[in-house]
């Protein structure tokens, strides 16, 4: 069946199991609000703590990716995608990228499925979301909608009515696409449309906050096919902030390194000249065919100034504007043209404290640029940033993420402001505001928080935003009287996301546990923005089938670390910043059920001594109750399964790392943790500065173990060999192509040998997690930046494990115990899954039964490969358990 009418059938019975888009039931906002960590004294201030999140990033890949190293990738992205997916791409000649891509195997294993999530808030239906988009594109006279998102690519939808009673349709047109970000999928900053043909769309690698990527593309067929710039069109342009195609011809691309221009349609680009030639070009709009208006924002040191430039020849020079005074320095502007050609206005970052804000009113010039006034809102409550309800009155925060501002089109007085928790109106050119929406209902329509990106429809009747929580469709803009119920979807629709898979999952929980019944269908998610989500069932009190996409926020804030009991398909962790754990014991089936559970943790919730994305590990095979976490220097374990936590020894350790020192030399920073699945007293600590520690006494002191080869440090997962205690797999997310990825050790860590170097492996290529298979002998996973690969060998050779996925990262791997599937967490296209239940027709005639037993029984003790089921080389009693389980 073609692929996007097997998507469509999925999205039918999706929408059928949710019964129906237009359910109203209770106000997820608020929902939203009382989730266990919201209430939680050790809720962070804000609602979206995206600086921390930055902060993050940069310390646990060691800084940003540079140019050179995402020009690496993408020409080791080009190989892959030749070798092990069919020919779906074409790239200009002469491209850095036109390598040819040959039609290869799809890789072993079988078809991966994406599984979400697709839609969440079963009982709530009008509130869906998605991961974040950075750019809304609508068809000039189509139904047709792209949407790009920061770590998932492009997506398009042929039937985006605002009144459409059924769901929308979307479908990736990227995931093929072979270009790789420091995160997630195609991290996108910019998306445009050709002026002139609406099958012409430009692409700009590189989301404006948190992901750097490298590449500017184009389509001329809707998303079918891309072409790329060479890279050295590039410059040093890591992120994409805007696209303004002009004509046919010029196009003009604002980046992290000043804007560029191209006069080939995008086929190649040359630096701009005069001032936004340097700098972060964060807008460029259009008011006439060669009257152009940017924002550029350029840094000294740890200083930074924004300022306005405009054009009257297309972007052939620019002269800077004529501001007026402030009482600070601005930083970031966002600029929106109305459509008389002459009137612009910009919202203004107020730099004056490290927590800066949206200055309170906005900038306007009727001159085209060249002269502004600044016109300051109102104080009035309900106005501009001034918003009512809890927590509003200081809206505008995180003035250098929210950004999203728009004109009617059709009105030069009405304009729209997207903020920190808020969207606001003016329908009197700025004089006067009102509050549309809050970020949880409380007297006013629903919109998730952080607002970033605006288009308007064609006819100028509906406005799509963007937020942190998707696509919200605002169907009656200029609506005279605001609605103050939590829900009007004659109003608001934040529907439109059900479908759309662009989550960014650090970790997945899942387990094989044989009660409750429908415990190998469980799954637990750890969300950037958008919590710790649980896989529920179609059917509000009913059983998982294993066919469900609807996942439900259980704990809030963002979730990390996740796991399921291996035994007990009830008892289910989730955890927070700063090693912030909760557990249920019901499965997660309400809200209610998680309680905090860090009794025994001394740092936990302490930012200076604990990780900002907390790590949890399971225990041995013989000990299902055991689990473990840890803190900066510490490695806790609990004995029944979360309830209560106890410090192992720290003999042969380093000091932990005080994140508020700035003389760190030495001191243990642990980033990541695996207990031996054979041995209760095996441990081992991947840590800062590229050490592994290991433990054969259960904690009770550490040794060092021997220096890892070729490492570019930021180790990030270890992992034991499920039958030897000896043999241990680190890997790493070193930002470095000639650093080595990925070892293993056969003598207890004494030595180790590079295992990123065999046949069919992505050198190079950060390794997010690695797992060896639980059944098969020498068999082992690698989550990476471009999926996951499989070796047979223990590290020799490998292949890519799987079709179906797009090089996307893979964070985390969960391998059921059973050997019969794999569940794959992947930031920016959600969560994958390959059944990969074994082939018991030993004896070929198409079905399972006895006569496969006799077959079996007639090899049992040679090297038979079709009864040899697990792989060791021997038919014995280990593959007559699988057997009989498979029966």
């Amino acid at each position: 069946m073609h692929g996007r009418a097997t998507k469509f059938l999925s999205l039918l019975i999706l929408s059928a199991a949710l019964s129906g888009l237009a359910a109203q039931e209770g106000n997820p906002g608020e929902r939203r609000r009382d989730l266990p960590y919201r209430k939680s004294p050790h809720a962070l201030s804000g609602h979206d703590r995206a600086d921390l999140r930055r902060d993050w990033n940069l310390f646990w890949f060691n800084g940003k990716a540079s140019p050179d190293y995402l020009d690496y990738k993408n020409q080791v992205a080009v190989r892959e995608a030749g070798a092990w997916a069919p020919r779906r791409l074409q790239f200009t000649a002469g491209s850095t990228l036109a390598a040819p891509l040959a039609t290869g195997p799809a890789g072993v294993g079988g078809t991966w499925t994406n599984l979400g999530p697709f839609s969440q808030l079963t009982n709530t239906t009008p509130d869906i979301d998605s991961g974040r988009p950075v750019a809304i594109v609508p068809h000039p006279t189509a139904p047709t909608l792209y949407l790009a998102t920061s770590g998932g690519g492009v997506f398009r939808c042929d039937n985006a009515d605002p009144a459409l009673a059924g769901a929308w349709t979307w479908y990736s047109v990227t995931d093929s696409l072979p270009t790789s970000s420091s995160g997630g999928n195609v991290a996108v900053g910019a998306l445009a449309m050709s002026p002139v043909n609406p099958s012409v769309l430009y692409l700009g690698a590189g989301d404006f906050f948190d992901a750097e990527g490298r590449g500017f593309f184009k389509t001329t067929d809707g998303g079918t096919t891309w072409t790329a710039a060479p890279t050295s069109s590039l410059g040093t342009a890591t992120r994409s902030y805007a696209i303004l195609p002009l004509d046919a011809s010029r196009v003009l691309w604002a980046t992290n390194a000043g804007l560029r221009i191209s006069t080939d349609g995008g086929a190649t680009f040359t630096g701009a000249t005069g001032g936004p030639a340097t700098g972060q070009v964060w807008s460029l709009q259009k008011l006439t065919a060669t009257d152009l208006v940017c924002s550029v924002e350029a840094t000294s040191g740890s200083a930074s100034a924004g300022s306005i430039y405009y054009s009257s020849n297309a972007g052939a020079t620019w002269t800077q504007a004529a501001l007026p005074t402030f009482s600070f320095t601005p930083g970031r502007i966002t600029t929106a043209a109305a459509h008389d050609g002459a009137t612009v206005y910009a919202i203004l970052e107020d730099t004056t404290s490290s927590s800066t804000k949206v200055a309170r009113g906005v900038l306007k010039s009727t001159d085209k640029g060249a002269t502004w006034t600044w016109l300051a809102a109102p104080t009035a409550p309900g106005g501009l940033f001034q918003g009512t309800g809890p927590q509003m009155t200081g809206d505008g925060g995180q003035g250098w993420y929210n950004h999203g501002l728009a004109v009617d089109p059709n009105n030069a007085s009405r304009i729209f402001v997207g903020a920190n928790l808020a969207l606001y109106r003016s329908m009197d050119g700025g004089a006067t505001w009102a509050q549309l929406t809050h970020w949880y209902g409380s007297g006013h329509v629903y919109a998730h928080a952080d607002f970033h990106a605006t288009a308007w429809s064609p006819d100028g009747a509906t406005l799509y935003v963007a937020n942190d929580g998707g696509l919200a469709v605002v169907r009656d803009p200029f609506q005279p009287t605001i609605p103050t119920s939590s829900f009007d979807l004659t109003f608001l629709d934040n529907r439109r996301n059900l479908g759309l898979a662009s989550h960014m999952a650090y970790n997945v929980g899942s387990t094989t546990a044989a009660s409750p019944a429908d415990s190998k269908w469980r799954i637990s998610l750890g969300l950037q923005d958008n919590g710790t989500r649980l896989r529920q069932p179609a059917t509000a009190g009913g059983s998982l089938t294993g066919t469900e996409g609807v996942f439900e926020d259980l704990i809030g804030g963002d979730g990390f670390a996740t796991i399921f009991h291996p035994t007990d398909g009830n008892q289910v962790l989730g955890s927070l910043y700063y090693t912030d754990i909760y557990k249920a014991t019901d499965g997660g089936a309400t809200p209610k059920s998680f309680v905090e559970s860090i009794s025994g943790i001394t740092e936990a919730n302490n930012k200076d001594l604990a990780p900002f994305a907390p790590y949890l590990a399971p225990g041995d095979k013989a000990r299902p109750s055991v689990v473990y976490t840890s803190t900066n220097g510490k490695v806790y374990q609990s004995t029944n399964f979360g309830g209560a936590w106890a410090a192992l020894g720290t003999a042969g350790l380093p000091a932990p790392l005080d994140m508020s020192s700035t003389t760190t030399t030495n001191e243990l920073f642990i980033r990541s943790l695996a207990a031996s699945p054979s041995d209760p007293n095996t441990l081992g600590i991947a840590a800062n500065q590229s050490r592994v520690y290991l433990t054969s006494n259960g904690g009770s002191s550490w040794t060092k173990a021997g220096s890892l080869p070729g490492t570019g440090a930021s180790l990030s997962c270890i992992a034991f060999d499920p039958a030897s205690v000896t043999t241990v797999y680190v890997g790493s997310v070193a930002t470095s192509a000639t650093a080595n990825h990925l070892w293993k050790s056969t003598n207890g860590g004494a030595t180790w040998s590079a295992i990123d170097t065999g046949t069919g492996f992505p050198f190079g290529i950060p390794v997010h997690v690695v797992k060896p298979d639980p059944v098969t002998a020498r068999k082992v996973y690698a989550g990476t930046d471009f999926g996951v690969y499989v070796s047979s060998d223990g590290g020799t050779t490998w292949a890519r494990f799987g079709s179906n996925m797009p090089l996307v990262a893979v964070r985390d791997l969960y391998l059921a115990p059973d050997g019969t599937f794999v569940r794959a967490a992947t930031y920016g296209r959600g969560v994958w899954e390959i059944r990969t239940a074994l082939n018991f027709d030993l004896n070929g005639d198409g079905t399972v039964d006895l006569r496969d037993l006799l077959f079996f029984a007639k090899y049992y003790g040679t090297a038979n490969t079709t009864c040899d089921l697990n792989g060791d080389g021997t038919v014995d009693d280990k593959d007559l358990t699988l057997l009989l389980a498979g029966l």
